[in-house]
């Protein structure tokens, strides 16, 4: 069996292959034929020679901000039909989000950098398989959804263009039609390659839906992420995924993935924050964690932190301190230094070490990461705050034994005290 899977993923990839050359075919198919037809469209030399450069790339962000919309849109109506509330609507530096108050827009400049959008859905309460199974499918259907919209677009603008070269060749609308596709169709088919590519950070949407249909661990640190964002908190909910954590856990090794280290986090977090109690089969999986591998980015550091809490809480105080100090010995220096040294302060506050009052009460030594994306659904820095709290403390001491010591007397020591 295992030889044929290999089989197949070699012919998957093989067929993958071609893909890039069709589409590439596909492109210059569609140019050639609209270049072909540009002296016989009516006024088409007109529209050319009136556009310079910025005319052209005002139609190019045009078009981009439209197709981005709308696959945001099919994420986004996906939801809405299948009565997910919704919390934000992110279109590059565009947001509209949902406060107690009802929706809001703002617009931050910032988020440019990420050259896409964002849909950020509410969950609400989970507190049931058959609730949490539910929400796992609706999201399956949403992260599915956008992609069909995607293609859908292409497929028409495609279409159009085809159509008007056959019924309408000679008019000015042809001339708009093709600079309206101009753009179009790099753009999506570029959208439409992006969902099929996948990192440790960025998964597409058709990655995304195929490992929320079958990795359960995936599904289930999907949810827990954007429970964040939730408008009604809720401790049976919160007490509920955090069960799912530890069954999860308990049946698959600890690997280094994203979100593997996402799940083991909130594990932690519900035993030494929320009042969870521990599981000794994961505490043993836990202690045998290489903590070297995860000391490379901002996760993973976290993480082995949250370990060395681990044992302060649990009472294993030297332990603890020992993986304090081993991480500040294995840690990467070419990790952002504002990010390293927050990190050190916080949790020597944390597991008593060294108070950092002074430190942790200025906002500007924070290190947010990419929290500050949401910071107009969250406060990064409040969120932040409630993890500076002191653990109980725990005594540090060992048994220390005096013996006394009674040097030899000399020879001429012995007659002088005679």
């Amino acid at each position: 069996m295992a030889l044929d899977n290999k089989k197949k993923k070699k012919n998957r990839k093989r067929k993958l292959k071609w893909i890039p050359f069709l589409l590439l075919a596909i492109i210059i198919s569609y140019f050639y034929l609209g270049i072909n037809h540009i002296s016989r469209w009516m006024n088409f030399d007109d529209i050319r020679k009136s556009l310079n450069l910025f005319d052209y790339m005002l139609w190019f962000f045009l078009t981009f901000y439209i197709s981005l919309t709308v696959h945001e849109l099919g994420h986004f109506f996906a939801f809405v039909f299948q009565r997910i509330k919704l919390r934000a609507l992110y279109i590059t530096i565009f947001v509209f989000h949902k406060t107690l108050k009802g929706w809001r827009f703002a617009i931050k400049p910032k988020l440019i950098v990420l050259l896409g959008g964002l849909v950020v859905p509410d969950f609400g309460v989970v507190k049931s398989d058959d609730e949490l199974l539910i929400i796992k499918n609706k999201f399956s259907k949403a992260l599915i959804a956008a992609p069909i919209v995607t293609i859908t677009l292409l497929v028409l603008i495609v279409l159009i263009f085809i159509l008007s070269v056959i019924f309408i060749p000679n008019s000015g609308w042809m001339g708009i039609i093709f600079m309206l596709s101009l753009f179009a169709l790099p753009i999506n088919l570029i959208f439409i390659y992006s969902f099929t590519l996948s990192n440790p950070m960025f998964y597409g949407d058709f990655v995304a839906y195929k490992k929320m249909k079958t990795d359960s661990l995936f599904a289930l640190a999907m949810i827990i992420q954007y429970s964040m964002f939730t408008l009604s908190d809720s401790e049976e909910s919160s007490h509920y995924l955090w069960e799912k954590s530890r069954d999860i856990l308990r049946e698959k090794e600890i690997s280094k993935s994203q979100f593997h280290t996402m799940i083991l986090i909130s594990y932690i977090d519900g035993i030494i924050r929320q009042g969870e109690q521990l599981d000794s089969t994961i505490d043993i999986k836990i202690n045998r964690i290489p903590i070297r591998k995860y000391l490379n980015d901002d996760q993973g550091i976290n993480l082995c932190y949250d370990i060395a809490c681990y044992h302060y809480f649990n009472g294993n105080v030297e332990r603890a301190y020992q993986l304090f100090n081993d991480i500040q010995k294995m840690i990467s220096s070419k990790l952002d230094e504002k990010m390293v040294t927050y990190y050190k302060n916080k949790y020597k506050h944390i597991m008593h070490i060294e108070y950092q009052d002074q430190f942790l009460s200025n906002q500007e030594n924070y290190y947010i990461g990419n929290h500050w994306i949401f910071d107009i659904l969250i406060n990064p820095y409040e969120m932040l705050e409630a993890y500076h709290e002191k653990l109980p403390f725990r005594e540090y001491s060992s048994l220390v034994i005096y013996e006394e010591i009674i040097e030899p007397v000399e020879e001429e020591q012995k007659s002088d005290l005679e």
